[in-house]
């Protein structure tokens, strides 16, 4: 199973396990009024990685925790450029591009933006590239789990 915190998604967590995907939210203004009403949550703004960590650490063993820290954002002219670097307890683990292109762009046109970028990492001599744009069910999307689950196919290769 893995967790992904977006804290620039309004602090939303995506846990993947078996191409299945559940997310949830620490801000509680995203907490639904008549789940509160029906005693369905407390409306703490605790994060499920706390709850993993902290309430059920008898049955949860995480075993690799990786952070995202010092992320930058750009615009260029056709995309949105999210890089983030990514350190786990050994230490850096490698540079996440997240990459988003104009709602009125084609898929062609998403195409020719990753491949400049990729042209210009390759340029600054990184040669390790690994490009995820798998989706966990074509047949119904939905961005935040599918982006968590980009993020996670990146780093199992």
């Amino acid at each position: 199973m893995c967790s992904i915190t977006f804290s620039h998604y309004e602090r939303r967590t995506v846990l993947i396990k078996n191409r299945l995907a559940l997310v949830t939210t620490s801000a509680p203004n995203d907490v639904p009024k008549e789940l509160m009403a029906s005693d369905c949550c407390a409306g703490t703004p605790e994060s499920i990685d706390a709850i993993l960590s902290g309430r059920l650490s008898n049955i949860w063993t995480q075993r690799q925790s990786i952070k995202g820290e010092a992320g930058e954002t750009f615009e260029t002219t056709s995309l949105l450029v999210r890089a983030i670097n990514l350190f786990s307890y050994t230490g850096f683990k490698g540079l996440v591009i997240e990459l988003h292109s104009a709602e009125n762009a084609t898929e062609e046109d998403f195409k020719k933006g990753v491949d400049v970028t990729r042209n210009i990492l390759k340029e600054l001599g990184m040669t390790d590239i690994k490009v995820s744009g798998e989706q966990l069910d074509p047949l119904q999307s939905d961005f935040i789990s599918d982006l968590a689950y980009q993020y996670v196919r990146v780093l199992e290769f």
